[in-house]
C-alpha cells in the first residue's frame, strides 16, 4: 500500500512538473512575444519621434530661412528706397538750378503760362508764379509774348499770391476755381512713376 502511495505521489509529482514545465514554457513564451511587441511598438514610437523630430527640425530651418530672406528683402527695399530718394533729391536740386537760369528758364515758364491759358477756356485768366519769378517777370513783356504762343487772344496779369513751386506757372480764372497747374513740381509729381521706374531698372536690374 505504502509503494502504491508513494507512486501516486511521485506520478501526481511528475504531472506537476510537467503542468509547472508547460505553464512557465507558456508564461516564457507569452513573455517573449509581450517583450517583443513592446520593443517593436518602442521602436515605432521612437522612429515617430525621429522623423516628428526632422520634420520640426526642417520646419524651423524653413521657418529661419524664410525669416532670413524676408528680413534681407526689407533691408534691400528700404535701401533701395532711400537710393532712389535720394537721387530724386538730386534731381529736385538739378531743376532749381535750372530755375535760376534766366535764359533757359525764360523760354521754360512762357511755355508753361501759354499751355495754361490754352488750357483754359475763359478769356481772362491770372498768373501764379512763384515769388522769385514774380520779381524777376513782372514789369517785362514775359506774359505778352506768353500770350502769343496761344490760339486763342487772352487777357492774363500777375497773381498776388506766389506759388511756392520750384518754378512755372499756375494759370487760373479770376475766381480761382477753375485753375491749369503747369509748374515743374507738377510735372515732376506726374513723372516719378516714371522717373522712379527708369532709374530701378537702370540700378537695380540684376
Amino acid at each position: 500500500m505504502t509503494s502504491n502511495l508513494e507512486k501516486l505521489v511521485d506520478e501526481i509529482i511528475a504531472d506537476g512538473r510537467a503542468k509547472a514545465e508547460e505553464i512557465l514554457k507558456r508564461g516564457q513564451n507569452e513573455t517573449e512575444e509581450r517583450v517583443s511587441r513592446e520593443k517593436a511598438a518602442a521602436v515605432r514610437e521612437a522612429e515617430g519621434i525621429v522623423r516628428s523630430a526632422l520634420a520640426e527640425a526642417e520646419a524651423e530651418k524653413s521657418r529661419l530661412v524664410s525669416q532670413a530672406t524676408q528680413k534681407a528683402r526689407l533691408t534691400y527695399l528700404a535701401e533701395r528706397n532711400r537710393i532712389l530718394h535720394e537721387l530724386f533729391g538730386e534731381l529736385r536740386k538739378e531743376l532749381e538750378q535750372f530755375a535760376e537760369n534766366d535764359v533757359a528758364y525764360r523760354t521754360f515758364l512762357m511755355d508753361s503760362i501759354a499751355r495754361g491759358a490754352g488750357a483754359l477756356a475763359i478769356e481772362t485768366v491770372k498768373v501764379l508764379v512763384s515769388e522769385t519769378d514774380l520779381k524777376r517777370y513782372e514789369h517785362t513783356k514775359l506774359l505778352d509774348e506768353a500770350l502769343r504762343k496761344t490760339r486763342a487772344v487772352k487777357q492774363a496779369g500777375f497773381g498776388d499770391d506766389p506759388v511756392t513751386k520750384i518754378g512755372g506757372a499756375v494759370v487760373t480764372s479770376e475766381d480761382g476755381k477753375i485753375r491749369a497747374d503747369c509748374t515743374i513740381d507738377a510735372r515732376l509729381e506726374l513723372m516719378q512713376p516714371q522717373i522712379l521706374a527708369e532709374i530701378s531698372r537702370a540700378l537695380f536690374s540684376d
